[in-house]
């Protein structure tokens, strides 16, 4: 719903997750030394229920964060009259914010909003509760998957000020499979590092940063391996059209590494390869530049062997075992210049780690988005 925290006109600012009865969560936050006044009060909540979550509070459009005590405060009191609209104890619940830094929550808005927020909730709102927690995003970000006898659901927002350290924008992975609480907390950090690490538009990492994984117990048990892997598959597709979203964006990209010593030397390199300005900004011109793929993974720090590596763009090898082919580059500048979907690769020539990192390209309209922020 528009409680008034952006501006009329803007969308919906204040969304609302509620549980039938307080069920196991675990969250990932931010690395950013600078965090927003959430974090701390959901850290609290969680540590003093026990892991116990009974609803998530969602405002958009100001971070809270820069905000000193008062901010905390703020974040508490939310918490506390979304509690007593539930009838649950206040650290059941979890308060989120997401927007510009360094201005204080318009308090009298929201706690005026909560009541009809409560009276409005329902099974088939998700949509609406990803609409209300976009900033820049162009469109809600909401993915499922169905498997034996439950489900998953993804809800995600993020457009700018994405990069993998830690979760890299506001994430929500719901499962009614039960999960026991001890073992959430590496499930979350597995389902993480496998989706949400491995996103980045612009380098940047937001103090707000939170993913939650909240567990049910409506579908009784499933497999850890079995629900992760679903788990990572709904995160997946997240990040993509989080990625895809990115501000100013034409090309949703993947990076796709090969042959790496290790899964986490192969993380690094795509991280290195997304966040490269000059291989960015390449795909926004449709220029196979493939040497600047090369030379991003070069500096990474982890081991390649030059002489053995491989580089393709979509289905062609531009660069093979220490020989270019420029014949091939018109295929890949038609790769990049058809598709809105485009792939970038490398094999290091080392060893067997692969991973996939998803990243969009870098126009001038990112530029004029984030100048005109706040203005």
């Amino acid at each position: 719903m528009w409680a008034g925290i952006k501006r009329e006109g803007r969308g919906s600012d204040l969304g609302l997750l509620v549980s039938d009865e307080a069920r196991p969560a675990a969250a990932v936050f931010t690395t950013n030394a600078l965090n927003g006044a959430h974090i701390a009060v959901c850290r609290e909540h969680l540590e003093r229920s026990g892991g116990l979550v009974r609803a998530i509070v969602v405002n958009s459009g100001n971070a809270n964060c820069a905000t000193g005590e008062r901010g905390i405060e703020n974040a508490r009191r939310t918490a506390a009259a979304v509690a007593e609209r539930l009838g649950c104890p206040t650290e059941q619940v979890l308060p989120i914010s997401t927007g510009a830094i360094g201005a204080h929550l318009p308090m009298d808005k929201i706690l005026a909003a909560l009541p009809e927020l409560c009276e409005a909730l329902s099974p088939d709102s998700a949509a609406e509760f990803a609409r209300a927690i976009m900033t820049t995003d162009t469109h809600p970000k909401v993915e499922s998957a169905e498997f034996g006898a439950g489900r998953a659901t993804g809800i995600a927002k993020g457009a700018g000020m994405i990069h993998p350290d830690m979760a890299t924008m506001l994430g929500f992975l719901l499962t009614d499979f039960a999960v026991p609480a001890a073992e959430l907390p590496a499930l979350t950090r597995r389902v993480v590092d496998r989706s949400f690490h491995r996103i980045s538009i612009d380098g940047d990492t937001s103090p707000n940063d939170t993913v939650v994984l909240w567990s049910g117990g409506a579908a009784g048990s499933s497999g850890i391996e079995e629900l992760a892997t679903h788990l990572e598959e709904v995160a997946g597709r997240l990040c993509r059209q989080v990625a895809a979203d990115g501000e100013g964006a034409s090309r949703l990209m993947t990076i796709e590494v090969r042959g790496a010593a290790s899964e986490a030397e192969a993380a690094k390199v795509g991280r290195v390869i997304a966040t490269s300005p000059l291989v960015k900004t390449a795909v926004a011109g449709r220029d196979p530049n493939w040497g600047r793929i090369l030379s991003a993974a070069g500096r990474a720090g982890v081991a390649i062997d030059v002489q053995k590596a491989k580089v393709w763009i979509g289905a062609e090898r531009v660069y093979e075992d220490g020989d270019p082919y420029p014949e091939r580059e018109q295929e890949a500048w038609r790769h990049l210049n058809e598709n809105r979907e485009v792939v970038l690769g490398i094999d290091l020539g080392v060893g067997d780690g692969r991973a996939d990192v998803w990243t969009c390209d870098m126009t001038a309209d990112y530029v004029r988005i984030n100048a005109d922020y706040r203005t």
